[in-house]
């Protein structure tokens, strides 16, 4: 069945902007890279992506989004997606109504592209997208908005607070700790606990 939120749902960015909505781009987990749609992960169950898709739209944003290619570079993909932003921006396209985010991997790449703009009204969103172990495997000095979201009882990913004290003069950060007990899981489908807090970051 095609989503009811289908004209909002879209690859790269659209070919006709309208500089009054709100874009949010979502880069997925890396097991969509690894098995494609629908992914399933023995340890979470169903990665639930269309769905999220579907979750953030509904909240009136224009949602660019797509399935990565397996192996894909973080960095390579990071930049790509930057362009994507400057572009909107360049049409008129307010900055405060533009939204990156991004979960575990995507989450990774969303760090990277807050690094890459250096820009104060830009708001990101990052799903536990911080590991616990090399933290400083990437360079990394993030600006903008920059909101991350984890999960108490996630075993690899954890707090960016220590990514946050190597941002730009111009970022404001804030952290949410949820605490379901589901771990990395519970970014697998579109809960109120993380896209609530999530949708209000973003339209800020």
């Amino acid at each position: 069945m095609q989503s009811k939120y289908a004209d909002l749902i879209h690859k790269s960015t659209p070919v006709k902007i309208n500089t009054e909505d709100r874009y949010l781009f979502f880069m997925h987990g890396k097991i969509v890279e690894k098995k494609g749609i629908p992914a399933s992960s023995k340890r979470y169950g169903d990665y639930d992506y269309m769905d999220m898709l579907d979750s953030f739209a509904s909240h009136g944003f224009n949602v660019i989004s797509e399935a990565r290619s397996s192996g894909t570079d973080v960095h390579d993909y990071a930049y790509k997606v930057a362009k994507q932003v400057e572009g909107l921006i360049s049409s008129g396209v307010p900055a405060s109504h533009i939204t990156v985010s991004g979960f575990s991997k995507g989450g990774r790449m969303t760090l990277i592209v807050s690094s890459l703009l250096n820009h104060k009204d830009i708001n990101y969103v990052v799903l536990a997208g911080c590991r616990l172990s090399n933290r400083y495997d990437y360079d990394l000095n993030p600006s903008g908005r920059v909101l991350s979201i984890y999960d108490s009882s996630d075993d690899r990913f954890g707090s960016c607070s220590e990514v946050f004290t190597e941002g730009k003069d111009n970022l404001k950060s804030n952290e949410i700790v949820l605490n379901t007990g589901d771990g990395h899981g519970v970014f697998y489908t579109p809960i109120a606990e993380w896209v609530v807090p999530m949708m209000s970051w973003a339209k800020k």
